[in-house]
């Protein structure tokens, strides 16, 4: 992923540079004057050139958008059977594994998975004082996370909340589409966001580009300090 960031930087430099040249060249033919017949020959070579750069770059763009759609898409497979853990309090030399084990039991009634189900479990990030710090669990096989996920509302009224482990692209996109249409109208299943609109349609995305079509189509209703 560092090196498609990378890639992604360049190519917005690029886009910046030869707009920016474009720009002065433009401004530089103009300040000639159109009299001379070379003048307005040499603008129409540049708008041509212009024209054909710019079809260069969208093409660049969007093959950029495919190869990071597909990378996001490879990685969102790796982490299906995976997922985080919240609210879940943290001790020193704590036993991930069975901490978790002993929830499912206790809380969702799920007393035939054990430890050989989990694959790694550990905490994400640094410690901290304020709260403690969410446990991923990669789980051995994708029913057994399916039978979490679906169990999971055991755990309403309590501290300890289950959320998948999206990309950072998903979590973004999802993080963004919970401020739009609210907490209650977007989740997630199987690495895929899924959005219930104001009409009560129900839209499945995993992009970006996917909603902010969404946000336009179904604005936010205005605040009460905007209208006042």
């Amino acid at each position: 992923m560092s090196q498609l960031s990378e890639i992604l930087s360049i190519q917005k430099s690029l886009e910046e540079h030869f707009t920016k040249k474009m720009d002065q060249l433009g401004a530089q033919i103009q300040a000639a004057g159109p009299v001379k017949d070379t003048v307005a020959k040499v603008a129409e070579e540049f708008r041509a050139f212009r024209e054909l750069i710019y079809s260069v770059l969208g093409l660049l763009r969007k093959q950029i958008a495919e190869c990071v759609s597909h990378i996001d898409t490879l990685e969102m497979r790796h982490r299906r059977k995976a997922l985080i853990f919240q609210g879940l309090p943290e001790a020193e030399k704590e036993d991930c594994s069975s901490k978790i084990i002993h929830l499912l039991s206790s809380k969702l009634a799920l007393r035939n998975i054990t430890a050989a189900n989990i694959k790694v479990a550990h905490r994400l990030g640094s410690p901290g004082k304020d709260h403690p710090r969410p446990i991923l669990v990669r789980f051995s096989n994708l029913e057994v996370k399916s039978l979490i996920w679906k169990a999971k509302t055991g755990l309403k009224g309590s501290k300890i909340s289950v959320k998948e482990f999206l990309t950072k692209t998903r979590q973004s996109v999802f993080t963004q589409a919970r401020q739009h249409f609210g907490m209650r109208s977007c989740w997630t299943q199987d690495g895929v966001i899924v959005v219930k609109a104001s009409d009560g349609t129900r839209h499945k995305i995993t992009s970006m580009d996917e909603l902010k079509p969404l946000l336009d189509k179904y604005p936010t209703k205005s605040s009460p300090s905007s209208t006042a």
